[in-house]
């Protein structure tokens, strides 16, 4: 086993407010983050020289993260999630890791989609897709 491994338990996505200097809060009631799903297009150099397939890498697409949660509708940072879905706004998001000092990734992206779901013995659940724009940067 590992002893550099990090726990999940503490770790955080925070949500900026758009403001100058920019305030990022806590996203409440997240049970899972999953993501960046990064890639990048492959670009074929193959030419008739060439004893073998070549590439260069394209553009990065840092992809999409997805977060589980408990819904709250009259949460103030889910219905800014909502808001911002529904403007179709470029915001400013963290993730907050659980090390010491804490290492944090900062990047655009888009609230993609807010789907919820409902079942007995249950809580109201969410479901966020962001769709990154642009580079993550770490620091």
């Amino acid at each position: 086993m590992s002893s550099n491994a990090l726990e999940s338990q503490g770790m955080v996505i925070q949500r900026g407010d758009g403001a100058s200097p920019e305030v990022f809060t806590a996203i409440p009631e997240v049970t899972e983050i999953s993501g960046p799903t990064g890639s990048a297009n492959e670009i074929d150099v193959t030419d008739l020289s060439s004893s073998a397939k070549e590439f260069r890498m394209g553009l990065a697409d840092e992809g999409e993260i997805t977060l589980n949660m408990a819904f709250i509708p009259a949460n103030a940072v889910h219905a800014a999630l909502r808001t911002a879905r529904a403007a179709r706004t470029l915001g400013n998001f963290q993730l907050v890791f659980t090390d010491s000092p804490a290492t944090t990734w900062s990047f655009g992206a888009y609230v993609m989609t807010i789907p919820l779901s409902n079942s007995v013995d249950e809580v109201t659940r969410g479901n966020v897709t962001l769709r990154i724009s642009g580079i993550i940067t770490e620091s």
